[in-house]
């Protein structure tokens, strides 16, 4: 019974440690990208991104590791600074988002990670359905408090894939006897990461004596019952009209 109950502590201590350790952090969207380029007509690059995306991993800063780790990218926010084109990608040659809503990338880990050091994350990316094995090559900035207090992880992620893996095929040919896009994509992705349920507001990224700050705070504090407005209008004057109010004051 004394064995089995020192058993018990040794678990509840360990699970502890691990709590303590180990913890999920979410992808800041307003600060991380996901980028991608491809060659067009041999000569120059189309780049894009989807702007709008989620994903999680976990981290164990004990054992410097991040394991568990989930990226969505959201098919039919692809963006490549051109809205034909981006129509055309959102089809059925290429996205087809009507019907796979999500570009998804998956891995397990763990995997070692130290600032400034490069690592390999092997994982799987699905497209259009289509799951395949891709390998990225990923640099772990390092960690970095905010002004208010938050602790970031900071990660640079870049890799190639083929398109025509996932059914993506579509190409025209050109007169010298090439084509109009390549095959290879390359990704480059930038992440910063905050703990799950402790991100900063990003509506706090702004001067701390702004208006809006200050309500915040007395907000939080009960000093008040709501806001007066979201923003001080005053940040988005231009000198002349600062200048004309400071006279008048």
């Amino acid at each position: 019974m004394k064995v089995f109950s020192f058993i018990s502590k040794i678990i509840c201590i360990s699970s502890i440690t691990f709590s303590i350790s180990a913890k999920e952090i979410e992808i800041v969207k307003e600060h991380s990208k996901i980028g991608f380029e491809i060659d067009y007509m041999l000569m120059t690059k189309v780049q894009g991104q989807f702007k709008d995306y989620h994903g999680t991993f976990n981290i164990n800063e004990e054992k410097s590791e991040i394991y568990n780790i989930k990226v969505i990218a959201i098919s039919e926010s692809i963006d490549t600074n051109d809205g034909k084109r981006d129509f055309h990608l959102k089809g059925i040659e290429f996205f087809q988002v009507s019907s796979y809503p999500e570009v998804m990338f998956e891995a397990k880990g763990p995997f070692k990670v130290s600032a400034g050091k490069k690592f390999s994350m092997p994982g799987n990316l699905t497209i259009r359905g289509i799951k395949k094995a891709v390998t990225w090559e990923g640099t772990y900035k390092g960690k970095m408090k905010d002004p208010w207090n938050k602790e970031n992880y900071f990660f640079e992620m870049t890799g190639t894939l083929n398109r025509k893996d996932f059914s993506m095929v579509w190409n025209k040919k050109m007169d010298n006897g090439g084509v109009l896009i390549g095959d290879i994509v390359t990704m480059n992705t930038t992440i910063q990461g905050q703990a799950t349920g402790d991100k900063t507001a990003f509506s706090t990224h702004m001067i701390p004596s702004t208006k809006g700050i200050i309500e915040r705070d007395q907000l939080k504090k009960g000093l008040i019952k709501k806001l007066t407005t979201s923003t001080d209008p005053k940040d988005h004057q231009s000198i002349k009209e600062n200048i004309k109010e400071n006279i008048k004051d």
